[in-house]
């Protein structure tokens, strides 16, 4: 954590930066690696979607 430059409060690195990391329910996975293998969408599409989520939990495309 470190504070942010408005003296707003402490902010967490992660949250300054789009993090292409996100969590995938069990029925989601086949979608990720199928698509990102063929090409047709790629990791950082469905980074965006699951980031789009409360609980940052991507569960369908």
């Amino acid at each position: 954590m470190r504070e942010d430059e408005d003296g707003l409060g402490p902010v967490s690195y992660q949250e300054l930066i789009e993090s292409p990391e996100f969590r995938a329910a069990p029925a989601a996975v086949h979608s990720v690696r199928v698509n990102v293998t063929l090409g047709t969408m790629d990791f950082a599409e469905f980074a965006a979607a699951a980031s789009a989520e409360s609980d940052r939990v991507l569960r369908s495309i």
